[in-house]
């Protein structure tokens, strides 16, 4: 089928599916009509902005919409900063939508620890999705509302080809999805007539938005073809219903999987909160664009006479057409069933998985053993949807043995923490740093186990600090990290523990470092990371106190008891130290030798020269830019050889990042507002030198 033809269909049954659809316009008008940023009630502006968001937020076992409300009322200024990245268009998407989620997870983290209630919210369900629907609602003449099932139906219903690089697979979905919709897009701009009939059906519609760039239009159209029978009228002319999919089927499908051989992986998939696959040697399933690519790549790879189709089909489903929502059976041999889950997220890869790369997230919410009466296929992946007679009495027996059936809500879900894999590879993608750099940093800290970056303002070391604890991790697990920042009136009280007022009069209240490292020790098997920003700016005798000694790599695990309380204290092996400290700052006093000699030193320096910075560089197409970072290539030079500054004054890279357009004005205010400066406070005493240099700068970007 072409694009035209599935508009030719969309129109002649227009006012149906306009009935079926007008949520989204009544969505987007509603939320423009009340988004606000700067509201002084937050929490509250948001709940009602998003009031009318309907199924494009929420779903079954699926609740952005509640947790993004939850976040915004338990932390509404965090919340608020978050919008503010996410919206911020001169940052590339990629850099929105990653910073967006991992805040969004931080925001999870304390607001599960904040009560027992809360404790229970295991997911904020902020996928692409959401996300995507969050920039409609604010940029509804730029970004297209996204599903994945739709974006997958509709691509093959018309044949559409991928031809997004992005490295990252959820933007380069996007980026392909919204390809797609631009060329529908200009194919309903062609279409007069479609004009005018949404042009008459909108002048009715007060509450709706007005869709001038049709971009509403678009995905709707692409929604309703891509679900096969929306809208065949047959004789009587009416709709089958919405989200109807092939031979009648719910929009929500149910699917039979088992778990390994003779369901070997059931334990461990429903312990880690996952559904997963073999087939290890082929690969991330995005490399692929058809059953039959993964068919043909099964047969170079595996041999045999076999065409490979059942297992390709397996594949290719659980790649392409499982969604987050669908239902999964877990069974075992032919009759036996395990247990039940929700499907929470789209298709993953993890190419250091072992033996099961393939997964994605589930919420299982049962785990029994339930019989059947009729054998099941030998399939590790059966679609069963359409089978509603065993669905519904599985389902109803299921439900039927629950011990406490309780209603589900977005802040008592039964989900295991989301940590996505986050490998080296991650940490070089994140972070400008050279292979061998993060090589000899990853040693000096398994060796010293406590280590200080330090560097030039703008060399990255808070960014990099988190995102190497979860490279040396494996994962994104935000439970075993802490970062505090050190300041003059930080205290031993504060760090490990002290009296505190209290209306009892004075309580011995524990610190962070102690409270922290009472949780590593209650879970050795895993290494945790204590972050110090500012590191040299406390009064670090004071802090450390008698733990001097216990930080030591080989006094680790020694107790000693502590000043204020009638107990023996000891710092766990699996404990490791980051600290952070300023090279530039010339207002702070050297670090207490005492400390100096327990850490190793890892000075982070600028990383125009490095692959990643290249790369982020190259993709900017600006001769502006590159002449301005080659100025300030030639600036450093002059500042590492300046006796009275040296290379700890170098000028960082970060002040360069997360550019998404490099224009003159862009580039003049990071110069005149952050480099200038820098340079009258580096030259107070040359005041010719930092003439010169400013006009360099300046001349670079005109």
């Amino acid at each position: 089928m072409t694009i035209q033809e599935t508009i030719q269909n969309y129109k002649k049954n227009h006012l149906q599916y306009w009935e079926a659809e007008k949520y989204k316009w009544i969505a987007v008008k509603h939320f423009q009509d009340h988004w606000n940023i700067d509201a002084e009630d937050f929490a509250g502006m948001i709940v009602e902005a998003l009031s009318q968001s309907a199924n494009l937020l929420n779903g079954a076992m699926y609740y952005p919409r509640g947790m993004i409300c939850a976040l915004a009322e338990f932390n509404p200024e965090k919340m608020r900063e978050l919008f503010r990245l996410l919206y911020n268009e001169k940052i590339s998407l990629a850099d929105r939508i990653k910073p967006f989620r991992s805040g969004c997870e931080e925001l999870l983290t304390a607001f599960r620890e904040s009560s027992p209630e809360n404790a229970k919210a295991k997911n904020h369900y902020q996928d692409l999705r959401a996300i995507c629907a969050y920039l409609s609602f604010k940029y509804p003449e730029k970004y297209f509302l996204y599903k994945a099932r739709m974006y997958s139906n509709y691509k093959k219903l018309v044949d559409f080809k991928e031809t997004s690089t992005e490295t990252s697979s959820e933007i380069r979905k996007y980026e392909n999805f919204a390809r797609m919709c631009q060329a529908v897009l200009a194919e309903i701009q062609s279409d007069a007539e479609l004009a005018k009939m949404q042009k008459a059906q909108l002048e009715t519609e007060t509450d709706c938005y007005a869709d001038p760039k049709l971009h509403l239009l678009t995905q709707t159209i692409i929604y309703v073809s891509s679900e096969p029978n929306y809208g065949d009228s047959g004789e009587s002319g009416d709709l089958k219903g919405k989200g109807v999919g092939d031979d009648g089927i719910p929009a929500v499908r149910y699917w039979l999987y088992a778990p390994g051989r003779g369901a070997e992986m059931w334990e461990r998939f429903y312990r880690d909160g996952v559904m997963a696959l073999g087939w290890n040697e082929m690969g991330d399933l995005n490399d692929f664009n058809s059953k039959a690519e993964i068919a043909q790549r099964m047969s170079e790879l595996y041999g045999g006479e076999s065409s490979h189709s059942n297992d390709a089909l397996t594949l290719w489903q659980f790649y392409n057409e499982i969604q987050p929502g669908d239902i999964i059976f877990v069974k075992r041999g032919r009759k036996d069933i395990l247990g039940m889950g929700t499907v929470e997220s789209e298709y993953q890869y993890d190419e250091d998985g072992g033996e099961y790369p393939h997964f994605r997230r589930v919420n299982w919410t049962d785990k029994g053993h339930w019989k059947k009466e009729n054998a099941f296929a030998m399939k590790t992946l059966t679609d069963v949807t359409k089978y509603t007679d065993f669905v519904e009495s599985t389902v109803a027996k299921i439900v039927e043995d629950r011990p406490e059936p309780e209603p589900v809500k977005p802040k008592s879900l039964t989900i295991l923490p989301d940590n996505d894999p986050y490998a080296p590879e991650d940490f070089l993608n994140d972070v400008y740093m050279d292979e061998h750099s993060y090589e000899t940093l990853v040693s000096l800290i398994r060796t010293k186990k406590n280590v200080i970056l330090q560097g030039a303002p703008g060399v990255g070391k808070t960014y990099a600090a988190k995102r190497l604890a979860y490279s040396m991790m494996g994962e994104k697990d935000a439970d075993r990290v802490m970062m505090v920042q050190f300041h003059q009136s930080y205290s031993y009280e504060d760090f490990i523990m002290g009296f505190r007022p209290s209306e009892k009069g004075f309580e011995l209240k524990h610190g962070a470092f102690y409270t922290f490292c009472k949780k590593a020790e209650e879970d050795s098997d895993n290494e945790y990371f204590f972050i110090i920003d500012e590191i040299n700016r406390g009064n670090l005798s004071k802090i450390f106190g008698e733990l001097f000694m216990l930080i030591e790599s080989d006094k680790r695990n020694i107790e000693l008891r502590l000043l204020y309380a009638n107990e023996k204290f000891s710092v766990p092996a699996n404990v490791y130290i980051i600290g952070m400290m300023n090279t530039a700052d010339r207002s702070l006093a050297m670090l207490d030798y005492a400390l100096r000699r327990r850490f190793a030193f890892f000075e982070m320096k600028p990383g125009f020269e490095t692959d990643g910075f290249r790369t982020y560089r190259m993709g900017l197409h600006s001769e502006r830019f590159d002449r301005l970072i080659q100025c300030v290539e030639n600036l450093n030079n002059v500042i590492a050889a300046d006796e009275s500054l040296g290379e700890g004054f170098c000028i960082g890279h970060s002040y360069f990042c997360n550019l998404k357009e490099a224009d003159e004005q862009t580039l003049s205010n990071i110069v005149e507002f952050e480099l200038i400066p820098l340079l009258k406070e580096y030259w107070f005493d040359e005041p010719t030198k930092v003439k010169d240099w400013t006009n360099n700068l300046r001349s670079a970007i005109k």
